[in-house]
């Protein structure tokens, strides 16, 4: 039988080579030459879902050559996995439909090779201040150059992640689009801009993506694909409970910082050091009623969202963003206003900005007179996404909870307290032994080097929770690498969080170096980029030495100064110029000497 299946593939002559062959080899022998062949000549039939996993994780493609009848490709460019995800559900669908699909990094794509491709998806997320995430950066600065070349064979689609509550919404998304059309490229489609609550359309999205490049098969049933996507927005999220919350700052501080503890025992959830928890809140009662009093709503009208029916109120606590209100949102709330004030100020950017900055769903029914029923009221506000907070534990030293470092949000605006939704929602609603819905959110991007590498730990405030997992980790893995802390707050006596943790891992020698920045402790203000500065010279030893760096806390403020510090480091220590040293920091980036967790 065995012969009969292969002299169908080979030919006579072939198979009697082959047959000269195996009667030569031993029994090692041939088990060494099915795995060479498996890996050269038969792994394009090994099981799809397996191959686009590892191929999406690694990098290097996905490509099944039996059945195909298009060539696209999918370019990601994304800081934690949400890019990687779309581009699974991409290729598990493209599998269905019989198009051939190759995955890849941007930070592995070659930019010239543009003008070699015919179909391509480009999948992005935007940083900071409209800012590509490190694996896009080459590719963005490319496009926006002028040695492009011709790419008018090109068809592309883009689909942008972002955060409408950010200024610079899929920003690097939008660049992408305008870069490659100004180049020549053949834009099927307006760029396709995801929200944080990107995971409700995943479902529909490959469909609506893959079909602007035609060609596509039909398929019998799309049940397998939804169920998929059903499957991955689901999986992890668990009841958490609350066993412990301990303020962290002390009397007199300015700030409100605690420490809380869940218990996952049971639930199945892992994670590593530099991961993230989202955590799902539910809104404040007192808000949810001054709403339904300012929209003349009893709170008991029924609507509809994601197939099921709940009463307004319900719909308003659970399920929709009412702390934080975000361009798009607006401009579908213009809609239901009479006034024009809404729409002069939709066109003006630098008023809109100031007006939404800090500003929740009452501020803008207070400014504004709206004429909305309950329904178009649910169908228009965002999702109510979880937020997500460094973890600030290792598995290695807690085993089955999951430690976090949470500030309370709170403000005045417009005469009003105003307040973070999920903060709050951990520090005033939840008590011990209350359940809250969380997942954990890998963070590959985040990640301790091996045991012998030194590394270097920067924060400021809550930026130092992920460090407490490190130093756990490394301490139950006897890492001979040396750590070195910079943290920075208000004031020492009050605000100096963690301090006896840190202290007993100096005196254990864990901690090699601690330099603290406190901003007002004396007249002039002294933060962490100060101290790094004044340490320059130990700074870069340490870098030439193999260290690893990591940043964690604001984007706008903590990150941008300690970057333009090892900028001005690099600068001076090796003599180049500022665009130089620039470049320098960028391929410590790509390197992953330079790893950064901001928000």
């Amino acid at each position: 039988m065995s012969q009969h299946i292969i002299t169908g593939v080979l030919s006579e002559s072939l198979l009697g080579e082959a047959n000269h062959l195996v009667n030569k080899l031993s029994k090692e022998q041939l088990l060494w030459l099915g795995g060479y062949l498996s890996g050269i000549g038969l792994n394009g039939q090994q099981d799809t879902a397996v191959a686009y996993q590892q191929e999406v994780t690694n990098g290097t493609g996905i490509k099944d050559n039996q059945t195909s009848t298009a060539n696209l490709k999918v370019l990601v460019g994304s800081h934690s996995g949400n890019g990687k995800l779309i581009a699974r559900q991409l290729a598990e669908k493209a599998k269905s439909n019989g198009l051939q699909l190759e995955v890849s990094s941007m930070g592995d794509f070659r930019p010239k090779h543009l003008q070699k491709e015919d179909n391509v998806i480009f999948i992005v997320s935007t940083h900071g201040e409209g800012e590509p995430p490190v694996e896009a950066a080459d590719l963005h600065k490319f496009l926006g150059g002028k040695r492009v070349g011709n790419i008018s064979q090109l068809n592309y689609a883009v689909v942008a992640l972002g955060d409408s509550s950010y200024q610079f919404f899929c920003q690097t998304g939008v660049d992408f689009h305008n870069r490659l059309k100004a180049h020549g490229a053949n834009a099927l489609s307006e760029p396709l801009l995801l929200d944080v609550d990107f995971k409700d359309q995943l479902d529909n999205l490959p469909d609506t993506v893959l079909a602007l490049f035609g060609n596509l098969k039909s398929s019998s049933s799309d049940t397998g694909i939804s169920a998929v996507g059903a499957h991955t927005i689901s999986d992890g999220l668990v009841e958490a409970e609350l066993i412990d919350k301990v303020l962290l700052n002390g009397r007199g501080s300015n700030k409100e910082t605690y420490h809380i503890e869940l218990d996952i025992e049971g639930t199945g959830l892992s994670y590593q050091p530099g991961d993230a928890l989202e955590v799902y809140a539910v809104n404040d009662d007192e808000l949810v009623q001054q709403l339904l009093t300012r929209l003349n709503y009893s709170g008991d009208e029924p609507v509809e969202h994601k197939g099921t029916t709940y009463t307004i109120s319900e719909l308003l606590k659970f399920h929709k963003e009412i702390t934080v209100v975000t361009i798009p949102v607006l401009k579908k709330l213009s809609a239901f206003v009479k006034e024009p004030d809404l729409n002069r100020l939709l066109d003006k950017r630098d008023e809109l900005d100031s007006f939404l900055y800090g500003s929740d769903l009452l501020d803008v029914l207070s400014d504004f007179s709206l004429s909305v029923q309950p329904q178009e009221l649910a169908d228009t506000l965002r999702t109510l996404p979880p937020r997500a907070y460094s973890i600030a534990s290792s598995q290695a030293e807690v085993g089955d909870e999951v430690h976090l470092t949470v500030g309370a949000v709170r403000y005045e605006k417009n005469e009003r307290p105003h307040q973070g939704v999920c903060s709050t929602f951990l520090i005033d609603q939840l008590e011990e032994g209350a359940k809250v819905a969380v997942q954990i959110k890998s963070n590959e991007g985040f990640r301790l080097p091996t045991n012998e590498t030194d590394i270097i730990l920067i924060g400021a405030g809550t930026g130092i929770a992920p460090y407490r997992a490190f130093l756990q980790e490394r301490e139950a893995a006897e890492a001979i690498g040396k750590n070195w802390l910079f943290f920075g707050d208000q004031h020492f006596e009050t605000d100096f969080l963690y301090q006896a943790e840190w202290l007993k891992y100096r005196q254990k020698g864990l901690l090699s170096k601690v330099d603290v920045a406190f901003s007002r402790d004396q007249q002039e203000k002294v933060y962490v980029q100060h101290r790094i500065k004044a340490q320059a010279d130990e700074v870069y030893e340490w870098l030439q030495n193999g260290a690893t760096i990591y940043v964690c806390g604001d984007r706008k403020t903590l990150a941008r100064d300690v970057q333009q510090a090892f900028i001005e480091i690099l600068q001076e220590q090796e003599n180049i110029s500022f665009e130089q040293a620039q470049e320098r920091l960028l391929q410590l980036k790509k390197e992953g000497r330079y790893q950064e967790d901001v928000y």
